[in-house]
This record gives C-alpha cells, sequence and structure tokens, in this order.
C-alpha cells in the first residue's frame, strides 16, 4: 500500500512470488483482506489492497472480495467489484448473492477455465482481457479475437477446452 508506484510494483511482484510458494493458511491473502476490511486503516491503504488482490488474481480472493462488495465508503465496495472482474472475468455488479452463487460453481475449477468460459461473456472488454490472458499464459492461440463472431467464437472456445482437457490441467497443477 505505499504511495510510491514503483514500490508497488516491486511488491507485487514479490507478492506474486510468495504466493509461488503455497505456504499454508494463505498468510498474503489474510493479510491484504483483514486491511481492506480495517476501517480504521485509511482509504487509500484500503484500495489499494484491494487492487493488490486483483492484480495478484488468485482464486482464493474472490470470497473476501465478495464480502466487501457493501463495505463502506461506497469506493471500498466498487473497488472489490472491479478485482472481482479482474480475477474472474466475470460482472454481477456488486450483487453479494449473485457473486456467491458463481463462486459455489466455480470455486474448484482452475482459473483458467474461467478465462475460457469468459471467452464467451455477453461484454466485450471482458471477452478481450480473457482472451488476451489466456494468450498470456497458457502461451496457446486458437484463433480467438473479441470481436468475432459469436460462432466463431465458440469454436475457439472449444479449441481451449479441447486443450485444457488434453495438456492444460496437467500443465497448470
Amino acid at each position: 500500500v505505499d504511495p510510491d508506484a514503483a514500490v508497488r510494483r516491486v511488491a507485487l511482484r514479490s507478492a506474486a512470488a510468495i504466493l509461488g510458494t503455497s505456504l499454508p493458511g494463505r498468510p498474503l491473502e489474510t493479510a491484504l483482506g483483514r486491511l481492506a476490511r480495517d476501517t480504521h486503516t485509511s482509504l487509500r491503504e484500503r484500495i489499494a489492497a484491494i487492487d493488490t488482490m486483483g492484480q495478484l488474481r488468485v482464486a482464493s480472493v474472490v470470497p473476501i472480495l465478495v464480502g466487501l462488495l457493501g463495505a463502506f465508503p461506497d469506493d471500498v465496495g466498487e473497488s472489490a467489484r472491479r478485482a472481482l472482474l479482474v480475477v474472474t472475468r466475470q460482472d454481477f455488479a456488486r450483487d453479494p448473492q449473485r457473486w456467491t452463487e458463481w463462486w459455489s460453481k466455480n470455486e474448484s475449477r482452475h482459473r483458467i477455465e474461467w478465462l475460457i468460459d469468459a471467452l464467451m461473456h455477453d461484454t466485450q472488454s471482458i471477452r478481450r482481457a480473457a482472451g488476451d490472458e489466456l494468450k498470456q499464459l497458457t502461451k496457446e492461440y486458437f484463433g480467438y479475437y473479441d470481436d468475432l463472431p459469436k460462432r466463431e467464437r465458440e469454436r475457439a472456445q472449444e479449441r481451449y477446452r479441447e486443450w485444457w482437457e488434453r495438456e492444460g490441467r496437467s500443465r497448470f497443477r
């Protein structure tokens, strides 16, 4: 939550490395969640913690972010919605019930599967972000563009699903 952007970038890279170590108890997510919920913490720091959860793109922060959707002040809830959008590539506005329903159906699935699902999202910007992130993470490309006709997007999505079952799942355990 440092005010210096360069310091935050280095901290984010370090946080990503920490997440890769699979420490028991998820200490980083817990600490960020505690900071984001603490009403005695400055608004800037609370929002920075929420933004960091989004930038880390780890599934385990979804329940924390859903719990912040109705937080006061409104900036906290809106930051939680934006972070959820980045992590999940879905958008249920600030409706905690719809987010909770989505989470209960998807928490056991890999985040890459969420991105594959999002290739057919109604919102073009979400489709674009999911497609870009899939290419970056998987280093695979199956002819997907967010502005293709629906049938062609469905074919590209199906290729990603086939790849996931054939080799992706084992690569991203």
